[in-house]
């Protein structure tokens, strides 16, 4: 294996999510019923549509993928600071993919040439496949790199549009170490730099869709996460069903002014934030090195159309 070929070996989709929450059921039920998602798997290896075991480590799939989200019983000890308990992130770990073997051993060396402690588990949800890589991130984040199954389920349930996202797109965590997290993604995995706000967030792209990965400074956590849907039509067609179930758009509809998509926000049931977004900006750059965009302006950054939600204007710190 060539220096030349661990240089260039990056990771190419967003896998997979894993959350910890402290009531499974209900979280799984949020997006079977709200969004669509099959339930695949429990730690009792049933794929029965009631959840039934609270203990139970559930993962939910779309379409031909064995799982796009990971439900994880939280039983972390709760920790303090001497006057109240620590805010824990309800990132389980997040799980990206290389296309082969090879590519998986090439990011390997890479990443131990880059001083990053790795190891080898079973595949997070699935141990019959292969073995993955594990290793943590600069905010401590549990990573998971796997090769790309062969053999992947059938696409099955078919509802027709606008019931179900497209698949998973993307995920946006909060931060205490911007640059740092920045430094890693790009030289340890091989993300590009798409866009900068000041130096609040970075939209972070590994394979043509604008980013993958967004970083925002603040306190670690997840921001949201994002799936992709057809086009302008179904995503209103998405506001419409969510109200009919009571669920309130948070923010939306409104365009994103660094990666040109239209999106709706939800919430789901432990109160992360749900993105539903078409359109984004693609690019077609892998030969090319395409600078990134350096915004000045949140608001054009983030919607065009120009709402910003209360919530966000008082968390931005800058």
């Amino acid at each position: 294996m060539s220096n030349q070929q661990i240089q260039k070996v990056k990771v190419k989709r967003l896998a997979h999510v894993g959350i910890w929450t402290t009531d499974v059921p209900a979280e799984a039920r949020f997006y079977h019923q709200v969004l669509g998602l099959d339930v695949r798997s429990t730690v009792e290896s049933t794929t029965d549509d009631d959840v039934e075991l609270e203990d139970a480590n559930v993962f939910l799939g779309l379409g031909e993928e064995f799982h796009s989200l990971g439900f994880f019983n939280d039983n972390r000890p709760t920790a303090t600071n001497g006057r109240r308990p620590v805010q824990k992130t309800p990132l389980h770990h997040l799980s990206f993919e290389v296309d082969s073997d090879a590519e998986l051993a090439a990011l390997a060396a890479r990443l131990k040439m880059a001083g990053v402690d790795l190891n080898l588990q079973p595949r997070d949800g699935d141990t019959d496949l292969s073995d993955t890589l594990w290793f943590s991130d600069p905010d401590g984040n549990r990573i998971e790199i796997a090769a790309r199954a062969d053999a992947l389920l059938p696409q099955t349930h078919n509802r027709g549009a606008g019931w179900r996202p497209q698949g998973l797109q993307h995920i946006a965590l909060y931060t205490s170490h911007l640059e740092s997290m920045v430094e890693f993604y790009t030289e340890a995995l091989g993300f590009d730099i798409s866009d900068w706000l000041l130096r609040e967030r970075a939209w972070l792209r590994c394979n043509q869709n604008h980013h993958t990965l967004m970083l925002l400074q603040g306190k670690p956590g997840i921001d949201h996460i994002g799936f992709n849907v057809a086009d302008g039509n179904e995503l209103l067609h998405w506001a419409d069903r969510l109200s009919q179930q009571q669920i309130p758009l948070v923010w939306g509809p409104g365009r994103h002014g660094a990666s040109g998509d239209l999106f709706i926000r939800c919430v789901d049931a432990d109160g992360i934030h749900i993105e539903l977004s078409t359109g984004m900006q693609q690019y077609y750059d892998r030969d090319v090195t395409t600078p990134p965009r350096l915004w000045h302006t949140r608001a054009m950054a983030l919607n065009v159309w120009g709402m910003l939600p209360s919530w966000l204007r008082e968390e931005v710190q800058v």
